[in-house]
């Protein structure tokens, strides 16, 4: 068989990923095989295997196409912000905003939170993800001690606690966005919603 060249390859495995992305969506992750992407997408299961080994790497290379939520939190670089929870807030609305305007971005999201189980030969990606949110919890301690030093919140406030209450509360917003979105749909709902949680701390968002 004759090698594509680079562009036709790049194209191909985009149209590969773009299948199993809407495959993964309508039937989840375990009942999805490579056979249905193939069929969905008009490929042979030789092209699939051509870019990838298995259904794993297909998954994996899907996931890598966009940026998970806490992970987009975690890049950005708000440390020196004069006001650290001006700069917590808006790092959580920006990752809100996406799921409501990024279309690829709410289907992977769905299909990482309600379509799959990340045990067995998933496991890693489940581990990749605790140490993920663990950083991300350190980073938001950091930003909620920081406050405290400047007297934006209460002198007594247990940063840790208000690290973890924060991150439960996002990923409570995610999965209600992703599983109840005829509650939940517009981006307004989850900023008043967003906005709740961070006018209880002293936060002017306005």
């Amino acid at each position: 068989m004759a090698r594509p060249c680079k562009a036709d390859a790049e194209h191909t495995r985009d149209k590969i990923l773009d299948a199993a992305e809407w495959m993964f969506l309508q039937h989840g992750y375990a009942k999805t095989s490579l056979e249905m992407i193939a069929r969905a997408g008009g490929f042979t299961r030789g092209a699939i295997y051509w870019h990838f080994t298995d259904k794993v790497s297909v998954f994996k290379a899907m996931l890598q196409r966009v940026k998970l939520p806490m992970e987009r939190m975690f890049e950005q670089k708000i440390e020196q912000e004069a006001n650290p929870l001006q700069a917590l807030y808006q790092m959580c609305l920006a990752s809100l905003l996406q799921l409501f305007e990024d279309e690829r971005h709410y289907r992977v999201h769905a299909i990482l939170l309600t379509r799959c189980e990340q045990v067995g030969e998933l496991a890693d990606l489940h581990q990749h993800n605790l140490d993920l949110h663990l950083r991300i919890k350190l980073r938001c301690e950091g930003l909620f001690r920081q406050a405290r030093k400047l007297g934006l919140v209460a002198a007594d406030l247990n940063e840790q606690r208000a690290a973890l209450a924060l991150k439960a509360y996002m990923m409570g917003l995610y999965l209600s966005i992703l599983r109840e979105p005829d509650e939940l749909n517009t981006i307004d709902t989850a900023r008043q919603l967003l906005d709740d949680y961070f006018q209880r701390l002293g936060c002017n968002v306005m």
